[in-house]
């Protein structure tokens, strides 16, 4: 299911990483577990985890953040500074499900642009055009099923205006 939305901004902190695809499982629990270490650490609650999807390269891997949205206001007076996934109109697709299916999931989001009239806001940076903001926001922790973990996730794509 998608729509089209708008989303407030969010405070995140996050670890980057180049990845692969295929390793992306393995590596993303790991990460999320070593982000709410550090956030505990200074007895900051997470608010949920996240993966910011930075930039797609042509050798297959992609440039990612993992982590977990809190308060801002929780990290006042620490020396960790959040970073923010943006406010605006998003492109959204809600999935329940095997994590396994998110590619898919994503896959059908983005096929239906242009049908929808839309195209997803673009970044320049030193690396060429990227995603301005794509994200997986997780929403509740992962649970065993029979194709592996799974959860309710919301893909994020900021759009143009238009």
């Amino acid at each position: 299911m998608t729509a089209t939305e708008h989303l407030p901004a969010r405070a995140y902190v996050a670890m980057p990483m180049d990845v692969a695809m295929h390793d992306l499982p393995r590596v993303v629990g790991e990460e999320f577990d070593r982000v709410a270490s550090l956030l505990a650490s200074r007895g900051i609650a997470p608010r949920g985890a996240v993966i910011r999807y930075v930039a797609a390269r042509t050798d297959g891997t992609f440039s990612i953040e993992v982590g977990h949205l809190v308060d801002a206001e929780d990290l006042e007076g620490s020396p960790i500074e959040p970073d923010q996934l943006p406010a605006g109109r998003y492109s959204v697709a809600r999935h329940d499900g095997p994590y396994a299916g998110l590619g898919r999931v994503t896959r059908e989001l983005m096929d239906a642009w242009p049908g929808q009239g839309l195209r997803p806001a673009m970044a320049h940076t030193a690396t060429g055009d990227d995603y301005a903001c794509w994200y997986e926001r997780y929403l509740d922790m992962p649970r065993q099923g029979p194709e592996g973990p799974e959860g309710a996730v919301e893909i994020c794509v900021l759009v143009e205006k238009g």
